[in-house]
């Protein structure tokens, strides 16, 4: 069987291409740009067949899927950013949009019978009421940023071809996803970072933060990998899915974890730089209809994420 995986470099992508060499008789095939930082797939090369390309560029990405003539496809490669989106939405339209319709074009000319995942998110639900938490996948759509807007459409875009033209397409709206090989925009990144910036004597001991009171739901990159590959087997094409851990973890409370892992005392203070116009209490996903198709369960839970992350980040500093 053949695989092919557009966003390599990217948060999941590396880690999606581990747990698949651990399967038998799997061929895998990535696509990545040119200019993506390569550390995250250095211990891939020799075991992975890389394309190179752009998903914005449509001849690059239909070369690569042809010559892949993959059985499996994982489309991972966004621009997937929120804040970033406000700066540059046409860009991240184009990306996201448009970088999945070459994708779905690709395939319904070279692999028609390929099975197809598009990565969604949970930024398309926008603000959420109280009580429509956990977010159930028939929560209508509000998306609040050109990023969840662009997400939406990509995930229409998907629906259709399985519509329109048989194409077995599901897509998953991902929660917060985490682990190592990653940067350090999402909160945990930011405060193990920093952490490990602290110990190193590299910045002073003191602990920004921005709002301490919501609540955010995480999965660790290798149970989402995990669960991508049992989606894509046992899924219903047509279909859409949460891909989230079911629980929500305070964000002070993450922090209070990185204080007490840490070699070195320091302070937590409050940034108002990191602090936005408007922050949801609550955003936790229903992974119901998930872990019924596929039996998936979470195995790695918020403090192990701190401790790892804690390590990456030390790491990073001898290197």
């Amino acid at each position: 069987m053949r695989v092919f995986i557009t966003g390599i470099t990217g948060p999941v992508g590396s880690f999606l291409a581990d747990y698949l060499l651990t399967i038998p008789e799997l061929e895998i095939h990535a696509f990545k740009r040119w200019r993506s930082d390569p550390r995250p797939i250095e211990h891939l090369y020799g075991r992975v067949t890389f394309h190179e390309g752009d998903i914005e560029d449509a001849f690059s990405l239909d070369r690569a899927v042809q010559r892949a003539a993959p059985d499996r496809v994982y489309h991972l490669a966004a621009q997937s950013y929120p804040s970033a989106s406000w700066e540059a939405p046409i860009a991240t339209l184009r990306a996201n949009v448009e970088g999945t319709l070459n994708l779905l074009e690709a395939v319904r000319r070279h692999a028609p019978l390929a099975r197809v995942h598009i990565a969604g998110t949970s930024a398309e639900y926008g603000p959420v009421r109280a009580d429509e938490v956990p977010i159930r996948e028939d929560r209508p759509l509000r998306p609040g940023s050109p990023y969840g807007v662009s997400k939406v459409a990509a995930e229409l875009s998907g629906l259709q071809y399985h519509a329109s033209y048989g194409t077995h397409v599901l897509v998953t709206r991902s929660f917060n996803h985490v682990g190592p090989r990653q940067g350090d925009r999402c909160s945990i990144q930011t405060f193990c970072r920093q952490m490990a910036l602290i110990e190193a004597g590299r910045q002073a001991p003191q602990l920004y933060v921005g709002n301490l009171e919501p609540r955010r739901d995480f999965t660790h990159t290798r149970d989402v990998a995990r669960a991508l590959w049992l989606l894509l087997e046992h899924g219903t094409p047509g279909e859409v899915y949460n891909l989230c851990s079911g629980r929500a973890t305070r964000i002070g409370d993450i922090v209070q974890m990185v204080v007490e892992r840490g070699r070195v005392p320091v302070t937590v203070t409050i940034d108002q730089a990191r602090l936005r116009p408007v922050d949801e209490p609550v955003l936790m996903g229903d992974n119901t209809k998930l872990r019924a198709a596929t039996g998936w369960q979470p195995a790695i839970d918020v403090p192990t994420i701190v401790d790892e992350l804690l390590e990456y980040w030390r790491s990073a500093q001898l290197r």
